[in-house]
């Protein structure tokens, strides 16, 4: 890993030691400065996985990516710092029906420190965490955005956003660990199998100070943190460009952004929410 390359990237300059504090730098400025996007994917691609491509097209190209390329460069950086991390796999639980079980598709990660051990998550979407999540039972642990909590399915750690006064599941994961030869075999499965979400939708998503920004196909929203959320039109190439420029900070060539908006345009202009109620087969719903 090129650190000094990746500090840059996401704007750190504080201490290179494996602690608490930096574990909570880094596990927001990644997400905040490294958009979840899968121009690549809509495009007809399947992103490569290796570290050399993550460092490539995360930090040198100036790209963002989704879960197994985010989490990935994440688990890098801390391993050079010494921290103590392993990627699990987690079932996807965010707005499925309860007697529906997805396979363990999303890649998060465990860090161990002295004080404990830690989940963090640079690369769920709409909920990517923005700090870690202490390893223990139901506490509400806050961070710049929504409150999180665990709490046990018989020998599983379940993960719930709080909204409102209600808690909502997020995914479910057990302390597996997963190897790369794991994720390289998810990593293709999500990007190419038939009605797959990433390969026929346009996603961007990414935490800012005071909310988040989410694009979904020709529908640009913005949450504010306990407000209502704002949409508006993301309709042709050119305008798709500009927001992924200037709203997600990604740097896509010309050619992605043609066949995304393509994309885009056949799935139609339609929310996430929307999506998942009317749209989508069950198979097809994966975090975003």
């Amino acid at each position: 890993m090129n650190l000094d390359a990746y500090f840059a990237r996401i704007g750190y300059t504080g201490p290179r030691e494996a602690t608490l504090a930096v574990l909570r730098d880094l596990a927001a400025l990644q997400p905040h400065a490294i958009s979840f996007e899968n121009i690549a994917v809509a495009a007809g691609g399947v992103p490569e996985i290796t570290l050399d491509a993550i460092e490539a097209k995360l930090v040198h190209a100036r790209r963002g990516g989704y879960c197994y390329e985010q989490n990935a460069l994440l688990q890098a950086v801390l391993g050079e710092l010494g921290f103590k991390v392993t990627s699990l796999g987690a079932r996807v639980r965010y707005q499925l029906p309860a007697d529906f079980v997805m396979s363990r598709g999303h890649m998060v990660l465990r860090v161990d420190l002295p004080a404990g051990a830690f989940l963090v998550d640079a690369g769920f979407g709409g909920l990517t965490l923005t700090a870690p999540i202490a390893l223990r039972w139901h506490d509400a642990q806050e961070n710049s955005h929504e409150t999180m909590r665990l709490v046990p399915v018989e020998d599983e750690y379940r993960l719930q956003a709080q909204f409102g006064t209600e808690w909502a599941d997020v995914y479910q994961f057990d302390l597996s660990r997963q190897l790369p030869a794991d994720w390289e075999t998810q990593n293709w499965f999500t990007a190419t199998r038939p009605g797959a979400l990433f390969a026929n939708n346009v996603i961007a998503t990414r935490p800012v100070p005071g909310g988040r920004w989410s694009l979904f196909n020709q529908t640009l929203t913005w949450r504010p943190l306990g407000g209502a959320p704002e949409k508006q039109s993301v309709v042709g190439a050119s305008t798709l460009a500009t927001v992924l420029a200037e709203t997600f900070a990604l740097n896509i060539p010309a050619d992605e952004i043609a066949a995304a908006a393509k994309v885009a345009s056949r799935a139609g202009a339609v929310d996430r929410e929307e999506f998942l109620r009317n749209g989508g087969n069950a198979p097809a719903r994966e975090p975003f």
